[in-house]
């Protein structure tokens, strides 16, 4: 993903990556360091050990690790006015800067519809003009987020509806935020479910989502994943 990002980023805006971790080895910090070298980058490592964190419900292939992403305004400082989160199972394949330039000024988040979870709704008691998101890709107003103490809102409903949860994170941050988010166009959260129903558009960001990874099984986009992973040298 990193690789990717830096290898299609042609303005002169600044990024910097931190990095959201528990368990991360001094190894696998030396490979993310190594990889970002070469884009005169340096990763900052944010260690997350906060209880709140422990005894949330997980799934069989996605650890407590997922809710990091409700916390990032209150993980990073409060001259971070704005952050993008991006899952590490896909690709950038343009400029994320003109992702970065999406007016969220009025919004707590900007994201791309789900197409394969919009039966979610019911259960979260969304209401069916709303819209559900995927949450790989967020373009967080961090300012707005904690002004409103959203993390603790969003923590609240997972503690209180734990049997309504299949995608934990997310189903808890599209039940507080259903009509408080802005609509993406789909080309930055290219999913799984987009190729499946054969949406055919030039992708920004192509997210292998579900279990299925190119790197464990057959995914019909694996060759734009193996681009990448080939450039990538680990120690």
């Amino acid at each position: 993903m990193l690789k990717s990002l830096f290898a299609n980023k042609t303005s002169e805006h600044r990024v910097t990556v931190y990095v959201l971790h528990e368990t991360l080895s001094e190894q696998n910090k030396r490979n993310l360091e190594k990889v970002l070298k070469k884009h005169n980058q340096q990763p900052i490592f944010l260690p997350v050990t906060d209880p709140t964190f422990s005894g949330l419900k997980e799934t069989h292939y996605i650890t407590k690790e997922m809710y990091y992403r409700i916390a990032i305004p209150d993980l990073l400082g409060s001259e971070v006015k704005k952050a993008l989160y991006l899952d590490s199972d896909l690709i950038v394949k343009e400029d994320i800067c003109e992702l970065w330039e999406t007016d969220i000024d009025d919004y707590f988040v900007a994201a791309v519809e789900s197409v394969d979870a919009q039966g979610r709704k019911k259960d979260l008691l969304i209401p069916d003009d709303s819209r559900y998101f995927n949450s790989g890709v967020l373009l967080i107003n961090t300012e707005k987020w904690r002004e409103h103490n959203i993390s603790a809102k969003v923590f609240e409903f997972i503690r209180t509806y734990p049997e309504k949860l299949i995608h934990p994170d997310q189903d808890a941050l599209n039940a507080v935020l259903h009509d408080k988010w802005r609509l993406l166009h789909p080309k930055w959260n290219y999913t799984t479910g987009h190729v499946k129903l054969r949406l055919r558009m030039k992708p920004a960001i192509i997210h292998f989502t579900g279990p299925k990874k190119p790197w464990n099984a057959h995914h019909p986009l694996a060759k734009q994943y193996l681009k990448y992973r080939k450039k990538v040298e680990w120690t």
